[in-house]
């Protein structure tokens, strides 16, 4: 079996899915180590300058979108990505939402995802506030350990085991 570079380990937040236009989501724990004041002159005075740049996916990679997440006192995130950069602006000053902006994103064609869940390609995890807050790998190894437990082998085993 051959591993995909583009989405090992990853966490995807799947924000758009219809049976008609498939899904599309972006890869959360994939960060540049940049703000986006820092790589776009343009942001350095705004609002916007201090937001972390992740690598959504690897398609459109020639695109920068602005999302983020907030919860409230119950239930679910509120789940916002492609807004405006006005928008984004207010969201930032207002303090409420995380945001982040991505450089690409992971989409699929319909029936796509459908078919790669029941291949078992993916780990159907819920997003919730306690894993919004993890970063990287451990954010990945975090939700694989609650969530799926039984899959405890492969957090901890090496890239390559036949180098093991």
């Amino acid at each position: 079996m051959q591993r995909d570079n583009d989405f090992c380990e990853t966490v995807v937040l799947i924000h758009t899915h219809t049976a008609k236009d498939g899904a599309m989501g972006v890869i959360l724990n994939r960060p540049s180590h940049r703000l986006l004041g820092q790589a776009q002159a343009e942001f350095a005075e705004s609002a916007l300058a201090n937001l972390p740049i992740h690598f959504g996916g690897p398609v459109g990679v020639n695109r920068l979108a602005l999302g983020g997440w907030k919860f409230g006192a119950r239930g679910p995130a509120s789940i916002r990505y492609g807004i405006s950069r006005e928008e984004a602006a207010d969201l930032a000053k207002a303090g409420d939402y995380k945001l982040f902006a991505f450089v690409g994103y992971a989409g699929w064609s319909p029936g796509q995802l459908e078919n790669e869940l029941r291949l078992n390609a993916w780990v159907d995890c819920p997003f919730e506030r306690g894993t919004a807050t993890l970063e990287e790998r451990d954010f990945w190894k975090t939700l694989l350990a609650h969530h799926r437990p039984d899959l405890r082998l492969v957090l901890d085993s090496p890239t390559n085991p036949e180098l093991n």
